[in-house]
């Protein structure tokens, strides 16, 4: 099961969005996530949070069209995000996507990217998108898809990620080994259509960028 997230950064423009939206099985909205559903003439299967940001003509609107809620207390220690997260692993996901979890908030999109690590537990791929990056966590090897010169950074987010081997990078590395504290892994780029990245431990962030 595809499972969408939509959590309630900015989205400017949501052509990025349609293809996880054709491919998901299930749509979850955070909270004021349920805006960015509401401009896509989208009806989720469920909305979580504490609705302490979301306006009350979109919760109206869904309430009116019988989605179920999902209500938490405004004081917890959980974001919004996360409980739909946290939902969307219990429900069985096999894939998870989370778009507006990049905003200009910097606390929301860090911690959204630790959240990639909760997911990464469970054994489900989630990767956090918006339209001009796609961040992914692994913990043993992935598959970028994209274009010649696509940027793919691999940031370390343990302190250290060992035998980090790569194929289809412009600057190939091979059983390396990459160090928090350290810009090195950044601005690789996509020489064909695909990148194949294996590390052997460790945490490693990988994130697909195009320029503004």
């Amino acid at each position: 099961m595809n499972i969408l997230i939509f959590a309630g950064g900015n989205i400017r423009d949501y052509s990025f969005c349609n293809s996880y939206v054709n491919q998901a099985d299930c749509i979850i909205c955070a909270d004021k996530g349920m805006e960015h559903a509401k401009n896509m003439n989208l009806l989720p299967d469920l909305i979580v949070g504490d609705f302490d940001s979301a306006s009350e003509e979109a919760i109206a609107f869904y309430k009116n069209k019988s989605v179920p809620f999902k209500t938490f207390p405004t004081e917890k220690d959980k974001t919004d995000t996360e409980l739909a997260l946290e939902y969307a692993i219990h429900k069985g996901a096999k894939q998870i996507w989370i778009v507006g979890g990049i905003g200009s908030r910097m606390d929301h999109t860090l911690g959204n990217i630790h959240l990639l690590y909760l997911s990464l537990k469970s054994k489900i791929p989630a990767t956090l998108i918006d339209a001009h990056n796609q961040i992914h966590l692994i913990d043993d090897r992935i598959t970028i898809v994209g274009n010649k010169n696509d940027y793919v950074s691999l940031i370390p987010f343990s302190l250290e990620v060992t035998g980090v081997s790569t194929k289809g990078l412009y600057y190939p590395l091979e059983n390396a080994i990459l160090r928090g504290g350290s810009s090195y892994g950044v601005s690789n780029a996509i020489t064909d259509s695909k990148a194949f990245i294996t590390i052997k431990s460790g945490l490693l962030l990988v994130i697909k960028s195009k320029e503004l």
